[in-house]
């Protein structure tokens, strides 16, 4: 299946919220309807992020959504992307809308003159890593990640 992708507006808020909640969920955070509204209406709001809303073609329901972060690259003097989030409601997985974000995050990283784009997952998410392999992006393997403990 190829769904429509388009760069979610606060118009598509609600739209996008149960989406939020899933994705949540799956990494085993309780529903918080209140600070997910917040948190996204304000993403959209003031331009924190980009959002990227994968709907079905034929219904037009939102399926799918990938969420980016504009950072700055001081050794590539140019803007860099972190790709924060990416969620395919379950039962269309595997149908090419993870594909589609993706695609659809490289040609917007492409068009805002981005020098990198990255992300990050869970080391034993290995259908995530497949679908990030098959659409060409490599594993780092030159730099280590660290948390702060806060």
């Amino acid at each position: 299946m190829t769904p429509h992708v388009v760069r979610a507006t606060i118009d598509d808020l609600d739209a996008l919220l149960p989406l939020v909640t899933a994705y949540r969920v799956f990494y085993r955070q309780s529903p918080n309807e209140e600070r997910e509204r917040e948190l996204i209406d304000r993403n959209l709001r003031e331009g924190r992020s980009t959002v990227l809303l994968a709907r079905h073609a034929e219904s037009g329901e939102a399926i799918g959504f990938a969420q980016l972060f504009r950072t700055y690259s001081t050794v590539w003097l140019g803007p860099s992307l972190l790709l924060e989030d990416l969620f395919v409601t379950p039962g269309l997985r595997r149908s090419g809308v993870a594909t589609a974000l993706l695609e659809a995050s490289v040609a917007y990283a492409r068009e805002i003159g981005a020098v990198g784009m990255f992300l990050e997952t869970a080391m034993d998410n290995e259908a995530a890593q497949a679908v990030y392999e098959r659409a060409g992006w490599s594993r780092e393997g030159r730099f280590y990640k660290y948390n702060a403990a806060l």
